[in-house]
């Protein structure tokens, strides 16, 4: 009698007719290439969720899930404006064109 026990290599190979395999293939190349442009690590991890059903037998329901590293945003620099809004432009330090004009102006004088 032909024995059909599945070892656990047997058993991710064939869930689902290959499914798992293709979708851990797919997350582990993402999570290395983001490893690779961030220069940092990161992680994956493989969930197998069994439970028995009422006809007896076992239902799994697997989940990969992968923490990518990722690329910090920075520090943006703002000024408050008197009318509260944000600005790029230091509200009490004059603007170069406007101490060229200052100056061109003195000067013809």
């Amino acid at each position: 009698m032909a024995k059909h026990d599945l070892n656990f290599l047997e058993f991710m190979q064939t869930f689902r007719r290959g499914e798992l395999l293709t979708e851990g293939d797919a997350k582990l190349t993402d999570l290395v290439s983001a490893m690779r442009e961030h220069g940092e690590g990161g992680s994956m991890t493989i969930s197998l969720k069994f439970k028995p059903n009422k006809a007896g037998q076992l239902e799994c329901v697997p989940s990969i899930t992968t923490k990518k590293p990722t690329r910090a945003l920075g520090t943006g620099i703002y000024f408050a404006s008197d009318e509260g809004r944000l600005t790029r432009r230091d509200p009490n330090q004059m603007d170069i064109e406007d101490e060229i004009e200052r100056r061109r102006s003195i000067e013809t004088h």
